[in-house]
């Protein structure tokens, strides 16, 4: 994780805010927080095969 941390910085830093942002929904099924949650921990594996 480090490497993709610093490889793409900016990218990893919208992602953890989206996370975040994603983690305080009010109103969202749990279910619908952790498909959006996946998604984004696909982009995450997708960056760090890049390397």
């Amino acid at each position: 994780m480090e490497n993709v941390e610093q490889r793409y910085p900016i990218t990893m830093a919208v992602l953890k805010n989206a996370i975040d942002r994603i983690a305080s929904w009010k109103n969202v099924t749990p279910q619908a927080k952790t498909r959006k949650q996946s998604e984004i921990a696909v982009v995450i594996v997708a960056l760090s095969n890049t390397l």
